[in-house]
């Protein structure tokens, strides 16, 4: 995934109108910290997984969360 590609799943992941897939399943990311495969995922994906890991329940953002998961968005190949 390229950077501008990155950006557009957190600027869709930031937006109110933005309806995320449920955390539990997102399975295209099972084991992605753990090994060096690429994966197939769209950007709603990307988006919903940038949401559940930066997002609080106090409506703020944790930006220092965003680094690791952009380092592991270089093994995703964007589709649709």
């Amino acid at each position: 995934m390229k950077r501008q590609d990155w950006l557009k799943c957190v600027k869709l992941a930031r937006s109110s109108d933005f309806e995320p897939i449920p955390y539990l399943e997102l399975r295209a990311f099972d084991g992605c910290a753990l090994d060096n495969k690429r994966r197939t995922v769209t950007m709603r994906e990307v988006a919903s997984l940038i949401l559940g890991h930066c997002a609080t329940f106090g409506g703020t953002w944790l930006h220092n969360e965003e680094e690791p998961l952009e380092a592991l968005s270089k093994r995703f190949d964007l589709v649709g």
